[in-house]
């Protein structure tokens, strides 16, 4: 990763366990697939629960939204998530194996609950379908692309990446009481993030 500060000792831990249950229930992963079930479940957390799960950034790509983090990460060898996940070659490319067992120590019973439904509405489809989800229409990779006049260049691949980012908050700003709860959330997030570095 490029800034290893940027992430605490329990969001690392966090994010590599989640990699690892996703690759024990669904296989080797490859890159694009885990970079979007990453961002599903952030997505769908924020959706249903009004908080981050793993308290990234993504920005509008290509094939985003993408962590730009962990798409160097994931690029190489991985360094930050080493103990969680490795490289592996396959007939089609590399793909990603667990290191270790899945450990659920900085996981709540919700986390496990909604990772669940995530396999369920997810397991089966390839990196294509993935990146058809993320990029549907009203998404909210879709409506940041339109409203900032990239979306054409990102669909005609004369674009592959932006600075612009996912407002998480667009998911429930018409609902005032959970947009409440994710900006109090997200600033104490933001807030022991900062005593942990």
């Amino acid at each position: 990763m490029t800034t290893i500060t940027k992430y605490t000792p329990d969001q690392i831990d966090k994010l590599g366990n989640a990699l690892i249950y996703l690759i024990e229930k669904m296989g080797f992963l490859p890159k694009t697939s885990l970079l979007k079930l990453v961002y599903i479940i952030e997505e769908k957390s924020i959706e249903k629960r009004s908080m981050p799960f793993f308290n990234l950034d993504f920005e509008i790509w290509q094939f985003g939204p993408v962590c730009q983090d962990l798409y160097v990460e994931f690029s190489e060898e991985p360094t930050i998530l080493k103990n969680y996940i490795k490289k592996k070659n396959s007939i089609n490319g590399f793909v990603f194996d667990k290191v270790d067992d899945f450990n659920d120590d900085e996981f709540s019973d919700s986390d496990i609950h909604l990772m669940d439904e995530i396999l369920n509405e997810f397991s089966g489809l390839n990196s294509k379908e993935l990146v058809s989800y993320t990029h549907r229409e009203n998404s909210l990779w879709y409506n940041t692309a339109k409203e900032n006049g990239v979306l054409e260049l990102l669909l005609n691949e004369e674009m592959p990446t932006t600075n612009l980012k996912i407002n998480f908050e667009d998911l429930i700003k018409s609902e005032p009481s959970k947009l409440d709860f994710y900006k109090e959330h997200k600033e104490f997030l933001n807030f022991v993030s900062s005593l942990k570095q």
